[in-house]
């Protein structure tokens, strides 16, 4: 008898290797499903990955707004930008994955220290061309701040900020910022503020327009040419260093920018350098000479009055013939000149009547003179004024200077290119010069002052005239004297 239940039975090899096949499917379908389950998984039930308001912190799970809703999402995304990483701006990093963004906002925190940037321009920024942007940076760094610029230094405060003519009112700096209007060949010039931070150093310059506060560019790499050209054109001598207002050398200049400074320096006058001494009212026995005092220059006659009680800083007059002519030394007194004033007129404090032969200057709001047509042939000639115009004058020069400055009864303007000729007109000038105001000068000296108005007959002209000696000039003085040789070797 045969035993069927052992042929009916499964080999035990075969029945292991199928129990394992099972067993293994069976594994394999669990760990398919678990897969499955955590690739479709919703990332917005994350709980990590949200703040206490509900704001994504790792990453953006709004399919709707450049997000991801599943785990398999967020691989083909992330897949997708891999291929073109290059091309990727770090804004769509940020999109996706928003701690990027909080880790942007601190990068640009520390760079608007030094570098202001645009709002989205970090965002706007491909990952191909980070290493690029971040060099070209350097360029636009606020080297203003690094500098820490105080107020005691107008060239690298105009260096930093681009303001000049800088002042203090009740603890407020304040400058001038001129604007270059782009295309138009014009400039605005603002009234600015300056901004100080606890250390006293300058943080920044505005002004207002239209109701919002407009900073003015600080100094970068990338404008630190343009600024150095400012400071040789635009930045005066009087800004860049002090200058006191006994200094009539560097006062001359004062107004001279680095580029003009050597041209201004050749155009210089004479007289305003030498303007005590030139227009002095007499001369000091210590050899000082008083400020000259400048003059606003008046062409009505009618405003002359009588003069009451001696004034030193007035210019006086003598009415003769209808005329006022200027008394004394150029109407320039002295007290003992002065007597009872009695014959005496004035236009009053710093008021001198016009005269075409006098050299004229111009005045801005800070009192600073400038000579009218300056460098030019016809420097300090000017027209009487007209309607409301104020020109200034220091008046007529004194005896001695005269003989110097002094052509066809004109005073000229000579600088340093031209005192050569000064000097040539000083012989012309000395020889037509009457004695009084030679006697006046010091270059001839009368001890008895009344032997200048002793009378002589001589020939002027070819017509026979007297007249005192103080009124004859030195070439006739010597034309009467050989003259009157000839007559004696004569008899």
């Amino acid at each position: 008898m045969s035993d069927t239940s052992r042929r009916r039975g499964m080999h035990p090899l075969l029945a292991f290797f199928l129990g394992f096949l099972l067993a293994f499917i069976l594994l394999v379908g669990s760990v398919v499903g678990v897969v499955f389950f955590a690739l479709n998984f919703k990332l917005d039930k994350l709980s990590a990955n949200k703040d206490s308001e509900g704001n994504y912190l790792f990453i953006n799970a709004d399919p709707e707004n450049g997000g991801v809703g599943t785990v398999l999402d967020l691989i083909g995304k992330v897949s997708e930008m891999s291929k073109g990483y290059s091309n990727l701006t770090v804004g769509e990093i940020e999109e996706l994955l928003p701690v990027m963004g909080s880790l942007t906002s601190k990068i640009e925190s520390e760079l608007n220290n030094y570098v202001t940037l645009q709002d989205g321009e970090l965002q706007a920024v491909k990952l191909g061309g980070l290493s690029e942007y971040l060099s070209g940076l350097a360029d636009r760094v606020n080297v203003a701040k690094l500098i820490g610029t105080t107020t005691d230094n107008a060239i690298l405060v105009y260096m930093s900020y681009g303001v000049r003519g800088l002042y203090e009112d009740n603890g407020t700096w304040y400058a001038k910022y001129k604007d270059e209007l782009a295309g138009s060949g014009e400039a605005a010039v603002y009234d600015c503020v300056l901004e100080l931070n606890d250390s006293g150093k300058i943080d920044g310059a505005y002004y207002e327009k239209d109701g919002e506060r407009v900073y003015t560019p600080f100094l970068t790499l990338e404008n630190v040419k343009e600024r150095v050209n400012g400071v040789c054109n635009e930045l005066t001598i009087g800004e860049m260093v002090p200058i006191s207002s006994g200094d009539r050398i560097l006062g001359s200049i004062k107004n001279s920018t680095v580029n003009t400074i050597s041209q201004d320096i050749n155009n210089l006058c004479i007289q305003q350098i030498f303007a005590n001494e030139v227009y002095a009212r007499e001369t000091s026995p210590d050899g000082e000479f008083p400020e000259a005092e400048i003059y606003l220059a008046v062409t009505d006659e009618s405003a002359f009055y009588a003069a009451d009680g001696y004034d030193e800083a007035l210019i006086y007059y003598n009415l003769e013939g209808g005329k006022y002519v200027l008394a004394g030394n150029n109407g320039k007194l002295a007290a003992d000149a002065y007597g009872d004033g009695s014959g005496l007129y004035t236009l009053g404090a710093g008021k001198i009547l016009y005269d075409s032969s006098y050299l004229y200057y111009t005045m801005d709001e800070d009192g600073d003179i400038r000579m009218i047509n300056s460098g030019d042939v016809n420097a300090g000639r000017a027209e009487a004024p007209v309607n409301g115009e104020q020109i200034y004058t220091y008046g007529s020069a004194s005896p001695l200077w005269k003989l110097l400055i002094y052509m066809d009864e004109e005073e000229k303007a000579f600088t340093f290119n031209n005192v050569g000729s000064m000097i040539t007109n000083v012989s012309k000038n000395t020889q037509g010069t009457p004695m009084r105001e030679l006697d006046a000068a010091g270059i001839l000296t009368f001890e008895n002052k009344a032997d200048l108005e002793i009378m002589i007959k001589h020939t002027k002209d070819g017509v026979t005239v007297t007249e005192p000696l103080g009124d004859i000039s030195l070439e006739e003085v010597i034309g009467i004297a050989v003259s009157y040789f000839k007559v004696i070797e004569g008899t």
